[in-house]
């Protein structure tokens, strides 16, 4: 398995400061008691140009009847370029038929929005190029009023099919929330990044990145949290440790996420060579 050596991680690191890079943007972040209306309003960005016009983007709430589509579109845009491999614990492509990914699209789409509805800690947001109305990024918050590890159960993951594909995904998702729970012990926290089911997601498309908008999100869990008094917890990869250090946040645990079995079958070697490497930080920015 290739093993992220520090080289490697170095290498990755200054690759991926380059889209945490310092553009003058305008901002002005109202956060209020309840946090479906908080929004955060990006003005004109002189000096970012996009198909010959000048670009403003728009951070709000989603709307969970309309937007989900587009939305989950953009996710999988997102972590396709570059792929990131943990992505697909949660957001598979099952099956090679010339429909296979478009089709585990729709069924992604409509489980995330179910996740979402029937969570109450959910808040997902959308970030909006307002010349064009497109949704451009995301965002997915867990907002708790308790700490959401102390009655912790493992949900088996139904979207793969039954096998030894299904049992290594569950295996890793038991090493990825294995740490959160140890490290996050305070009765309320926020904790943000990728994929749903206890963790937070973050993403820009490709040809948005570099924008600001990454620093718009962050900015408006930062004065969430602050608001809140609790202390903010998340999951980087390798690609969004330099934005979160920027928002002040400090790696407390590196975390591999591939299991291991002794005389593991042929399904389970596939997925294991699919996914690897998968490694996680855990980072913390305190109140």
């Amino acid at each position: 398995m290739p093993s992220f050596n520090q080289t490697y991680v170095e290498q990755i690191l200054q690759e991926a400061q380059k889209d945490v890079r310092h553009q003058p943007w305008k901002s002005s972040t109202v956060v209020n008691d309840n946090p479906t209306e908080d929004k955060v309003k990006i003005g004109t960005q002189s000096d970012n140009l996009f198909d010959g016009r000048k670009m403003a983007f728009r951070l709000e709430e989603i709307d969970a009847d309309e937007d989900f589509p587009e939305l989950i579109q953009c996710e999988w845009e997102a972590y396709e370029n570059p792929e990131q491999y943990f992505f697909r614990l949660f957001c598979p492509i099952v099956g090679s038929h010339p429909n296979a990914r478009q089709e585990s699209l729709e069924e992604c789409t409509a489980r995330q929005r179910e996740w979402h509805l029937s969570d109450p800690t959910s808040y997902w947001q959308k970030v909006v190029d307002t010349g064009t109305g497109k949704i451009v990024a995301g965002a997915l918050w867990k907002i708790c009023s308790r700490n959401p590890f102390e009655e912790q159960e493992h949900e088996s993951a139904y979207w793969y099919p039954e096998g030894d594909r299904r049992e290594y995904v569950n295996a890793a998702l038991e090493l990825f929330e294995a740490p959160r729970s140890r490290l996050a012990p305070v009765p309320q926290w926020k904790d943000c990044l990728l994929v749903v089911k206890d963790l937070n997601i973050i993403f820009t498309l490709p040809e948005y990145r570099r924008k600001g908008i990454g620093d718009m999100i962050m900015e408006w869990g930062v004065a969430k949290a602050a608001q809140m008094h609790v202390d903010m917890w998340l999951d980087a990869t390798i690609y969004g440790i330099p934005l979160y250090k920027k928002h002040g946040f400090m790696i407390v645990n590196e975390n591999n996420l591939c299991p291991q079995r002794e005389s593991p079958s042929k399904e389970w070697e596939a997925i294991h060579r699919e996914l690897s490497p998968m490694v996680m930080w855990q980072m913390k920015k305190s109140v």
